[in-house]
């Protein structure tokens, strides 16, 4: 081997014994709570799937079911992240309130679809779709006898 080959073997071979252990690990476990609600969001069979599968068959309450499985498989996620020790990891503390505060983010966001889920569930029964007609009509009788006039 050349001396030129050696230096650079060595100098990898450095670089790499340089990484921090706890860095790596709190990398390796952000990315596998990445994967998790990856499954969660598009996994076969996972409980978003299963929320769909639901809606199509009119099923609300499965539906609803699905949402809170959804719900608690992020507040384990949550809870994991907050539990990491990241030691003195630059920026760790950062990264895993970050990582956190997204994740609850994202979380909010999807449970939103309960309500979604209930307003669907009322526009499905006739008779609370003849009061909402109703009461739209009478809300919009009321303003168009109204005039509006802007304040100078």
């Amino acid at each position: 081997m050349k001396p030129g080959n050696i230096f650079l073997a060595m100098l990898i071979l450095v670089m790499a014994s340089c990484q921090s252990k706890k860095a790596i690990h709190l990398k390796t476990v952000l990315e596998q709570k990445k994967r998790t609600v990856f499954n969660i969001m598009l996994g076969k069979n996972g409980p978003n799937e299963r929320k769909l599968k639901c809606l199509i068959d009119g099923d609300f309450k499965c539906a609803q079911q699905a949402i809170t499985e959804k719900e608690k498989a992020f507040d384990k996620i949550i809870s994991e992240i907050n539990a990491l020790e990241t030691g003195d990891v630059k920026y760790g503390n950062e990264l895993k309130s970050a990582t956190s505060n997204y994740y609850k983010a994202f979380k909010e966001g999807e449970i939103f679809d309960r309500l979604i889920i209930a307003q669907q569930q009322i526009s499905q029964n006739k008779t609370n779709t003849e009061k909402v007609r109703n009461a739209a009509m009478h809300k919009q009788g009321n303003y168009q006898g109204k005039s509006w006039k802007c304040a100078k």
